[in-house]
């Protein structure tokens, strides 16, 4: 499974790459300006999709463009074509792919494919994370205030209150908090050792994959008070850590 997720996400890689050089239209979702898709985030994730269908017609799909989950299978892909769309759009290299699997609820496996960084995680429960073929593991900084803590944020209506609730607090603690507007980039920096912490409020296909990473690099899971992630929730609050800092950082944000 892992082997045919990478394929998926290399190819889907290549299609977000051929794309980005002339982003014809950029697609409203609804009435958020900051909800948005691309040609290229529909391309890669039919691409995506055909090749795991392909493979494993028994199991279940849930995919940022298409939507719900398909059928009730205890392996459930869950699927970003492209995790960072507005920088992506804008011609930043800082996007990812991202394919997740859930079994019984929980992540097994994951693939995040950052084509224009020529960089390829990967994680099979058990097995350790890798990038490029290279294992990865979390960073080993003890301390807050000496550490990169990214942040993310959702759409615009909640920005007000993560602004006061999650990065004010931490803001004048950590080293940087650096913003991306990708989840996918962030997770794979916290699996690499580049990012100590991060915290976002984002949909289910946002993380399931890198937290698959960011586990098998060593490093810690929870949402904003510590405890276990609800995979069955499709809107998730979470915090991934090299788990030194963890509860530092659940000490200083405001939920």
């Amino acid at each position: 499974m892992i082997e045919v997720a990478k394929r998926a996400a290399i190819e889907a890689g290549d299609i977000a790459l051929h794309f980005q050089e002339s982003v014809a239209e950029i697609l409203e979702k609804g009435q958020d300006p900051t909800n948005i898709s691309t040609e290229a985030d529909i391309k890669s994730e039919k691409a995506i999709l055909s090749l795991l269908r392909k493979k494993f017609p028994r199991h279940s799909f849930f995919s940022e463009e298409e939507g719900k989950k398909t059928g009730q299978a205890k392996y459930v892909w869950v699927i970003d074509p492209i995790d960072g769309s507005i920088p992506y759009s804008a011609g930043l290299p800082l996007y990812g792919i991202s394919i997740g699997l859930l079994k019984n609820n929980k992540p097994l496996l994951g693939v995040i494919n950052l084509p224009s960084l020529n960089k390829l995680y990967w994680a099979v429960e058990g097995k350790g994370a890798y990038l490029n073929g290279r294992k990865v593991v979390v960073s080993k900084q003890p301390n807050l205030s000496r550490s990169i803590v990214g942040f993310d944020f959702a759409y615009a209506k909640y920005r007000k209150n993560e602004t006061k609730e999650l990065l004010l607090p931490l803001v004048s603690k950590v080293r940087y908090p650096p913003i991306l507007a990708s989840t996918s980039v962030a997770l794979c920096f916290v699996a690499e050792g580049i990012y100590d912490a991060y915290l976002h409020t984002a949909h289910l296909w946002d993380y399931v994959a890198g937290a698959a990473i960011v586990q098998e690099a060593g490093g810690k899971v929870t949402d904003y008070i510590g405890g276990p992630i609800d995979w069955s929730q499709e809107w998730i609050e979470v915090i991934v850590s090299n788990g030194l800092i963890h509860q530092q950082v659940l000490k200083t944000i405001k939920k």
